[in-house]
């Protein structure tokens, strides 16, 4: 064994249930064995190479955040609050035309934070794979979406050719492009728990092509797809009848829309009813739908049929001052429901502890989709299974996975939800995490 580690307070992450007095084994990247009671003859010391004995503590499933932008944390705090997504994003266009040492440095202190708040795993959307160094060097397990748009379906082509030169360039070895000519040529540095996946943008800005590139690859090879939908009102004024603010905002990017007229449909009726069918399984784990903002009854019965997982974003969204998000519907259809952060850029922080606490102060009871009140689930028990549990099956995370994150806790809590409660409200310092079985943080 690797590492023997003893809790007061341990929360399963696949029953999401409360033990007491727990002796965790951890082995390689999982979770060998579970001991309840807590007292072995002898201590720790025979059990494992390493011991961490913490007392009164919380043991949990860390944080996995569903999306995140981290080349744009050099943003932080230098965007103003009340701007419109289209207004914003020439905003961030221009950032991310700063040296690239500044963009480095912003992903370095990002990937700090989320270490730091007990964040163990991650789904970057990631333009050019910038966060990769970064990530592999504080051991975090990560998926970077390699993201790609385009309006114009005769580029698709050339922009998915983009995507595999970087896929080329950063996740495969000399050896396995090169075949037995490479030899023992040097190659790219490994990044062991680091992962590609794909995202095509959104609807307004990407054609049908490209998202067609993007799933294909995305479901042949097993790997995450995600995508913004349904973001903004103005996105969907666009997308039925192409008018109102994102015209301008796209043509000013070269894209002729003098003959568009737009779809006469919606952001989540183009992807799950005609773009993105022929992949569409009755559970799409995988498919990360990030905002849906906007999702309108016709839509809640497209994401029960497909389930896929649905990301939210409470402090971004809370930033932009969007109507307040349909929770009570998405729990209904059977989504799978997971939280991000969104970036820095349309943020404060990365902790998920802070999306939590903001989604409870937009919590507010909501119609389910058969038109009946239904009360509110916006309970912290389904945020941080959302925020932890629901993250995993999004990114295929084992249930035996040795991705924990271990909190200081009074010893008074007697439940799980009055342990989870008092990390929300007494904020205790994170005493260590692990992901992939690796210690990743530790505070004492």
């Amino acid at each position: 064994m690797d590492y023997a580690v003893r809790v007061s307070h341990y929360i399963d992450p696949v029953t999401f249930e409360l033990s007491r007095d727990v002796i965790l084994l951890i082995a390689g990247e999982h979770v060998a064995e579970v001991i309840t009671g807590g007292e072995v003859s002898g201590g720790l010391a025979g059990l494992a190479k390493n011991t961490l004995d913490l007392g009164d503590a919380l043991c949990m499933p860390g944080f996995v955040n569903s999306h995140c932008h981290l080349d744009l944390s050099h943003l932080w705090r230098q965007v103003p609050h009340g701007l419109k997504f289209h207004e914003w994003g020439p905003v961030i266009m221009a950032g991310r035309m700063l040296p690239p040492s500044m963009i480095a440095a912003g992903i370095e202190d990002a990937v700090r934070m989320l270490v730091s708040s007990g964040t163990t795993s991650v789904l970057d959307i990631s333009v050019g794979a910038d966060s990769l160094d970064a990530l592999a060097r504080h051991g975090l397990r990560s998926v970077l979406a390699l993201e790609s748009l385009g309006f114009d379906g005769t580029r698709a082509e050339a922009a998915m050719q983009r995507v595999d030169a970087l896929i080329r360039d950063k996740f495969v070895l000399e050896r396995e492009r090169l075949g037995k000519d490479a030899g023992e040529a040097a190659a790219p540095a490994t990044h062991e728990g680091i992962d590609y996946g794909f995202s095509p943008h959104a609807t307004f800005s990407t054609s049908q092509q490209l998202y067609e590139l993007n799933m294909g690859r995305a479901f042949g090879e097993g790997r995450i797809c995600t995508t913004h939908a349904a973001e903004t009102t103005e996105e969907e004024e666009f997308l039925l009848h192409g008018t109102g603010p994102y015209a301008p905002f796209i043509a000013q990017f070269g894209v002729d829309l003098s003959s568009f007229k737009g779809y006469g449909a919606r952001s989540l009726e183009l992807l799950l009813r005609d773009w993105l069918g022929p992949w569409l399984k009755p559970e799409n784990p995988n498919l990360v739908l990030v905002h849906c903002n906007y999702a309108r009854e016709a839509d809640f019965a497209m994401i029960s049929q497909h389930k896929p997982s649905i990301c939210w974003c409470p402090r971004s969204h809370a930033f932009f001052g969007h109507d307040p998000w349909p929770w009570a519907q998405m729990v209904e259809t059977g989504a799978n429901v997971v939280l991000g952060t969104d970036s820095l850029a349309s943020n404060t922080g990365l902790d998920m502890l802070g999306e939590i606490r903001q989604a409870l102060v937009s919590g507010s009871v909501s119609p389910g989709s058969s038109g009946k009140k239904v009360p509110d689930p916006v309970t912290v028990t389904n945020l941080f299974k959302a925020a932890t549990i629901n993250g995993r099956k999004a990114m295929s995370i084992l249930a035996d996975a040795a991705d924990l994150a271990i909190w200081a806790l009074p010893g008074g809590a007697k439940s799980r939800d009055e342990a989870l409660q008092s990390l929300l409200a007494d904020n205790p310092p994170l005493l260590a995490s692990f992901s992939r079985g690796r210690l990743i943080a530790r505070s004492i």
